[in-house]
C-alpha cells in the first residue's frame, strides 16, 4: 500500500486536455472570431481551435459558459483538436422565431415550462425526465434553438379522477415521501462530479517547470485529476447504447461558498441525477442540502465525518469514519490477538485520543462477551511508553494498541518502542497515519509487526490491478495514485448498480455489496431519515517488509 502523496507529474501538459470540460491553456495567443453565422435561427461565432487552446479559455474569451458551448458542440466533450470548429453562441442574440416555435400551447391541457435565460433543451429534457422524441411529440416543430421566455409543453395534465385517494395525514406524508424518493428507472443519467480542479490557479502555472519535474505538481489539483480519470474510466467501461452517462464537471473550492451556492442554483445542477463530491466536509454540506431539496442522491467519496449523513436519506459516505476503523481494530484484536496474549491499550494523555480509547474498550469488551470471554482484565490500560514497559509480560506476545493521529507523538512512541522491543515479542496496532510520517524507518514497523485498519488498500500483485496500472502508465507516463483507484471503484460500484436498479438503488445501498480494485463497499443504514455509511474495513500487517491482508471487518 502506498501513502497518498504525489511527485512531479509528467502528464501536466495534457492534464486538462484529458478532462471532458477543461484543459490547461498553453496557447500564447487567442483571437476572438469575427465570423458569425445564423444556424437554425440562432447566431453563433465560428471559432477555430488553436494548438493547445482549452475549452475553458475559449469560454472566457467569448464570455459564454462552458456548458452552453458543449450544448451546441457535442464532439467537444471528448477534448479539442487544433483546427476544430466550434459554434459559440452569441451572447444576447435573439433566435429567429419560426411559425413552429410560435405555435400556441393549450395550457389547460398541458403542463408547460417557461424557458429561463441560457437554458438548453437538453437541460429541460433531464429536468422533466423526457426524451427529445417525447418533447417533439408534445411540441410539433420544436428545435434545439429555444429562446428565453418560450413555453414548452412537458406533459399532459392528469385527469381529475386519476388522483390517488389518501385517507389519513400519515398516508399523505408517506405517499409524498415515496413520490420524492423513488424515481423512474431510465437509460440516460446526468452525473455531477464536484472536484477541486482550481482552474483559476492552474491557468497561472508554468507548465514547462512542472513537466520537467523541477517542482511538484499541486497536490489538490493532482488529486482531483486522478480521481476524475479513474471515475471516467468506469464511465467509459459501463456506457452503452442502452445506458448513457452524461458526466458534468464542477470546479469547487472550499474557500468559495458563494460560488458553491451559485452552482447549486444553476439549471445544470437541477438536471443532475446523481452527485459525487465535493471532497471536503464544508463544501459537501452546502451541496448536500441543496441536493436534498431536489431529491438528488449525493456521494461523499473521502469525508470521514458521519454527521454529514444525519437527516438526509439521499447521502452515502464511502470512507468509513475513524470510529468504524477503531471498531475494526478492536474486533480483530479480540478475535485474533487476545487469546493467550497480553493486550495493552495506551493512554496518550491527549483529550482527543481519550475518545478513541473509550470507543476501542467498548467495542473490544462487546466482542469478547460475544465470544463467551470474561471482560474483566482482558485489556490493560497503560500510560505512555513507561506503562508499556511496566505492563510487559515476558514469554507472551505483548499486543500494544496505540490510537492517535498525532504524528509527533506517533513518531516518538514508535521509535522508543522499537528500541525497547529488542529480543522481545511485541506487536503494535493502530491507525494507518504512520504511513504519512516523514523519515520513519520501515524497519521499525516491520520489527513491531505493525497491524492497522484502513478503508482501502491496493494489491499490486493482482492481475487486474497490474492491467490498470499498465494502461495508465502508457497514457500518462507515470503511476496512478490511490485516488485514481478510488475514482474507478466508486464509479464502478454506483454506476453499475444504477444501471441495474435505477434510482431506487440510493434508498437500499445496504443490499448491494461490492469488492473493487482497492475498496470494498458494504453499507450500513441506521434508519430511514439518515444516509448510508460504508462499514467495510481492511486489517493489514507488516510482514517481512511486505503488507499482507490479515483480516477485515464487514459490518453485519
Amino acid at each position: 500500500m502506498k501513502p497518498r502523496t504525489f511527485t512531479s507529474r509528467l502528464y501536466v501538459a495534457c492534464l486538462f486536455l484529458v478532462m471532458c470540460l477543461w484543459s490547461v491553456n498553453v496557447s500564447a495567443q487567442e483571437k476572438k472570431s469575427s465570423e458569425i453565422k445564423t444556424i437554425n435561427g440562432k447566431k453563433y461565432y465560428i471559432h477555430k481551435v488553436e494548438k493547445g487552446q482549452s475549452l475553458y479559455a475559449i469560454s472566457k474569451l467569448y464570455g459564454v459558459d462552458v456548458n452552453h458551448i458543449l450544448a451546441d458542440n457535442d464532439e467537444a466533450i471528448d477534448g479539442l483538436k487544433p483546427g476544430q470548429e466550434l459554434k459559440i453562441p452569441v451572447p444576447g442574440a435573439v433566435a429567429v422565431t419560426t411559425p413552429a416555435t410560435a405555435t400556441g400551447i393549450d395550457t389547460s391541457r398541458y403542463i408547460c415550462h417557461k424557458v429561463a435565460k441560457g437554458e438548453t433543451l437538453y437541460a429541460i429534457q433531464k429536468k422533466y425526465n423526457k426524451s427529445e422524441k417525447q418533447l417533439m411529440e408534445l411540441n410539433p416543430g420544436l428545435t434545439a434553438s429555444i429562446r428565453e421566455g418560450q413555453l414548452i409543453a412537458v406533459a399532459e395534465k392528469p385527469h381529475k379522477n386519476t388522483r390517488p385517494v389518501i385517507s389519513t395525514v400519515k398516508d399523505t406524508v408517506r405517499a409524498a415521501d415515496t413520490l420524492k424518493l423513488v424515481k423512474a428507472k431510465k437509460n440516460s443519467y446526468n452525473i455531477g462530479l464536484f472536484l477541486p480542479f482550481k482552474l483559476n490557479e492552474t491557468e497561472l502555472i508554468n507548465v514547462d517547470e512542472y513537466a520537467k519535474g523541477h517542482v511538484p505538481f499541486p497536490a489538490i489539483q493532482s488529486l482531483a485529476a486522478d480521481f476524475y480519470l479513474g471515475f471516467k474510466k468506469a464511465v467509459d467501461s459501463l456506457s452503452a447504447k442502452d445506458y448513457e452517462l452524461n458526466l458534468k464537471l464542477f470546479d469547487t473550492d472550499d474557500r468559495d461558498s458563494s460560488r458553491m451556492e451559485t452552482i447549486c442554483k444553476s439549471e445544470d445542477f437541477k438536471s443532475l441525477d446523481m452527485i459525487i463530491g465535493p471532497l471536503y466536509a464544508s463544501s459537501f454540506k452546502i451541496v448536500s442540502q441543496r441536493a436534498k431539496a431536489l431529491s438528488i442522491p449525493i456521494v461523499s467519496p473521502l469525508t470521514q465525518q458521519s454527521k454529514i449523513l444525519f437527516g438526509n436519506p439521499y447521502v452515502s459516505k464511502v470512507t468509513p469514519s475513524l470510529f468504524t476503523l477503531i471498531e475494526g481494530i478492536a474486533d480483530y484484536t479480540a478475535d485474533s490477538l487476545a487469546d493467550g496474549n497480553n493486550v495493552m491499550l495506551v493512554n496518550t494523555g491527549s483529550a482527543k485520543d481519550l475518545q478513541y480509547l473509550k470507543a476501542f474498550k467498548k467495542e473490544y469488551n462487546h466482542r469478547m462477551m460475544a465470544r463467551g470471554k470474561t471482560v474483566k482484565d482482558s485489556v490493560t490500560e497503560v500510560k505512555g511508553l513507561g506503562g508499556v514497559k511496566s505492563g510487559f509480560v515476558p514469554g507472551k506476545k505483548n499486543v500494544v494498541v496505540y490510537l492517535s493521529n498525532n504524528q509527533v507523538l506517533l513518531a516518538d512512541f514508535i521509535t522508543q518502542l522499537y528500541v525497547f522491543s529488542d529480543k522481545k515479542d511485541i506487536l503494535l496496532t493502530g491507525f494507518n497515519t504512520v504511513s504519512e510520517i516523514d523519515n520513519l524507518d520501515q524497519e521499525y514497523l516491520n520489527k513491531l509487526q505493525f497491524h492497522f485498519a484502513t478503508q482501502s488498500c491496493i494489491n499490486y500483485n493482482d492481475s487486474t490491478t497490474l492491467g490498470i496500472v499498465k494502461a495508465y502508465q502508457s497514457y500518462m507516463n507515470t503511476d496512478p495514485s490511490e485516488y485514481y483507484f478510488d475514482g474507478f471503484d466508486i464509479g464502478m460500484y454506483y454506476l453499475k448498480n444504477l444501471k441495474e436498479q435505477g434510482p431506487a438503488l440510493f434508498l437500499q445501498l445496504d443490499k448491494y455489496k461490492y469488492t473493487g480494485v482497492s475498496s470494498t463497499f458494504n453499507f450500513y443504514h441506521p434508519d430511514a431519515s439518515t444516509g448510508f455509511e460504508n462499514k467495510a474495513v481492511f486489517i493489514y500487517k507488516y510482514d517481512q517488509y511486505r503488507l499482507l491482508q490479515t483480516g477485515w471487518k464487514n459490518y453485519e
